[in-house]
């Protein structure tokens, strides 16, 4: 969470009162993790992160949705699991080593998306446009 700081954090609503004792800490809770924290956050509150998050997300799974072989499609934002029909290894291979496009995977009918926060529509085009590349070969 701490742009490469190894720190980890969570945010919670205004409605629960934070209290000693009650959170823990992360790596000691030091101060430097604490600013490395905030400047993320600021980052994130800043350039709309999660907002951007959401739109892109629903674009990308809107998009996603009309590919033929995609069986369901889970998660929010970005963070997505695309269920195939078949098994996509090939696919995945393909879109690493031809396209350089990273994707995780899951059983061998499922990838995993975690892309930045901060991807745009425009790279989203790109992305479907590789994959829809490599699932036409595959058939």
């Amino acid at each position: 969470m701490g742009n490469g700081f190894p720190i980890g954090g969570v945010i919670i609503s205004p409605k629960f009162e934070a209290k000693k004792g009650m959170l823990g800490t992360t790596f000691g809770g030091n101060h430097l993790a604490c600013a490395a924290a905030i400047a993320v956050l600021d980052v994130m509150k800043d350039e709309s992160l999660t907002e951007n998050a959401a739109n892109v997300g629903d674009y990308l799974k809107t998009e996603l949705s009309k590919l033929n072989g995609v069986k369901a499609i889970r998660g929010c934002g970005l963070m997505l699991g695309i269920d195939f029909e078949t098994e996509f290894a090939d696919v995945r291979n393909k879109l690493l080593f031809e396209s350089r496009i990273f994707t995780g995977g899951a059983k061998n009918n499922v990838m995993r998306l975690l892309p930045p926060l901060s991807m745009s529509k425009e790279e989203v085009d790109i992305f479907i446009e590789e994959l829809k590349k490599k699932l036409e070969v595959k058939k």
